[in-house]
């Protein structure tokens, strides 16, 4: 899995509980950053580069408990527009090279979405994985073309799927909590109570916890029709 999120923790709040599961049962998951995440970071007196390595360490330690396997950071400046079509092609680069059986990205229809670094991502990614398979686009000796099985969208609210979380819920907080450069304590607090109550609100049937996914075939992207 290519795990394409717009911000450093994004993936891990949406659904780390999902990712914990995956990785426990010998899924390789890449987690792909698309943007400094400068913007958030709350100490204004740090200069850049010390903010940048505090959410580089930030997000490692929690990719350590996720069970990650290995991290891209794409440079993009947070909040200060994303081209959609580069964006684009970097992932289209990225899943030739990865080769991915599942895309998961931050869904770019969901209601009152306002920062366009998430509605960007999450079309960019949608398009890549639409083009990725074409032989004629973005021809390379190197990255040859790779057909994505399947596209998950996180932050959704047109889920198609329920994750049973119940069993990792220690684990998915843990990881939230390694995110400190964006949060204040009580912030933070309100971020875990926030999750736990809406994923309790989700479970499905005899479960404690449950993360809301959207997954599609790539066909349903373009059109609707297809095999």
């Amino acid at each position: 899995m290519l795990a394409v999120q717009p911000h450093y923790d994004d993936n891990d709040i949406a659904c780390a509980g999902t990712l914990i599961r995956l990785c426990d049962a010998g899924a390789r998951v890449t987690y792909v950053t698309v943007t400094d995440d400068l913007a958030g970071v709350l100490d204004p007196s740090i200069d850049d580069d010390e903010a940048r390595r505090r959410l580089v360490a930030e997000q490692r330690a929690a990719g350590d408990i996720v069970g990650v396997s290995g991290f891209e950071e794409l440079g993009w400046a947070d909040a200060a527009g994303l081209h959609r079509v580069a964006l684009r092609d970097q992932v289209v680069d990225l899943v030739r090279r990865y080769r991915p059986e599942v895309v998961l990205t931050v869904d770019p229809w969901l209601r009152h979405e306002a920062h366009s670094d998430h509605t960007i991502t999450g079309l960019a990614v949608s398009e890549a994985v639409i083009l990725s398979g074409l032989p004629r686009f973005r021809r390379s000796e190197e990255l040859t073309p790779h057909d994505v099985g399947a596209v998950a969208y996180c932050f959704t609210d047109d889920p198609t799927v329920v994750v049973d979380t119940s069993a990792v819920q220690d684990r998915r907080h843990a990881a939230l909590d390694c995110y400190r450069a964006q949060f204040t304590d009580e912030g933070l607090a309100r971020l875990h109570s926030g999750l736990d109550r809406v994923e309790r609100s989700w479970a499905p049937s005899g479960a404690t916890h449950g993360e809301r996914l959207k997954v599609l075939a790539p066909h349903r992207l373009h059109v609707g029709v297809g095999g």
